[in-house]
């Protein structure tokens, strides 16, 4: 198997191929309730023909890995869509159910990060709302589609507060509070502000979860610890499929947690080539110029990686 490469979301080798088109809800007024659901339906259509053309893309370029788009559906976790089951709907659900058959016949791992309003460090009920709903949009997008449970979802931590051992104690307590569909899809991610990889890495240990290491984070974020203390340890939580590590560069200096458009060759060439002695693992290209990046990437490390 080697080294899988994959990209996120939007492809731009294709021709206006994004699936993250929205809907905003200040859009939505002045309609009449099926204006408003047909409008949505349209996004979420458009949305997932899209990523059906990205998964035909992957199966052309060999592209093992694929990040989706949280946002196929657009506010489905808001009160807007409530009293719609979009994934029933006539007009979508074929297409949900082809975008899972295809990826069932060529293989690819997918995955979906949930975005940052999802805390699992929040006490606060109101906060952790919106883990549990897009929890239960993603169970609905991926019974759906027929997905098992190699499809992770992502997801950092949240903040920490003035009390980052209280704030890790109640992401566990959240964590063991999902239903069995959730945990067994669940995987966690260090962050480049307030969470170091050894931190999740431990959080992770103690709740057997997956671990997706991001080298840009840990350059940003550490607290001394060399990733190759780490990275045996988190490649370990993994058991069916290989592990996955996410790979960016700064866009500058002045810049050093934004993301390049494209990857450094020798910023991450170090990660690499020791992730390259640990066995088989995936890489997920999170620059700006998305495939482009990737492709430009596989081709600068090809003499390491051969």
């Amino acid at each position: 198997m080697g080294v899988g490469f994959g990209f996120v979301s939007i492809c731009l080798s294709e021709w206006r191929c994004s699936p993250a088109g929205h809907v905003t809800v200040k859009s939505l007024e002045g309609l009449e309730r099926e204006g408003q659901i047909e409008r949505i339906r349209a996004t979420s259509r458009r949305n997932l023909e899209n990523t059906l053309r990205i998964i035909h893309f992957l199966r052309a370029h060999q592209i093992p890995l694929y990040r989706m788009s949280a946002q196929l559906i657009p506010l489905a976790t808001h009160p807007a869509t409530d009293g719609w089951s979009w994934w029933e709907d006539p007009e979508l659900l074929p297409l949900m159910a082809e975008i899972g058959q295809r990826v069932a016949e060529t293989g690819v791992r997918i995955s979906s990060h949930l975005p940052e309003v999802c805390v699992l460090t929040a006490s606060d009920p109101a906060k952790l709302q919106w883990v549990h709903r897009y929890l239960a949009y993603h169970r609905r997008l991926f019974e759906a589609m027929g997905l098992g449970p190699q499809a992770k979802i992502l997801l950092h931590l949240g903040g920490a507060g003035r009390h980052r051992e209280r704030a890790l104690e109640q992401a566990a307590t959240t964590i063991r509070s999902l239903d069995p569909w959730a945990r067994e899809r669940l995987c966690l991610e260090n962050d480049d502000k307030t969470f170091s990889a050894a931190e999740v890495l431990r959080l992770c240990q103690d709740l057997q979860l997956p671990m997706v290491f991001d080298y840009h984070h840990h350059v940003c974020r550490n607290d001394g610890e060399d990733f190759r203390e780490l990275l045996p340890q988190i490649f370990a939580t993994w058991h069916d499929r290989p592990p996955k590590i996410h790979l960016s560069s700064p866009r500058s200096e002045g810049q050093p947690r934004a993301h390049a458009d494209y990857v450094d060759p020798e910023f991450v060439r170090p990660v690499v080539a020791y992730a390259r002695t640990l066995g088989d693992f995936d890489i997920m290209v999170e620059a700006k110029k998305k495939d482009l990046a990737m492709f430009r990437l596989q081709q600068d490390l090809a003499e390491l990686l051969r």
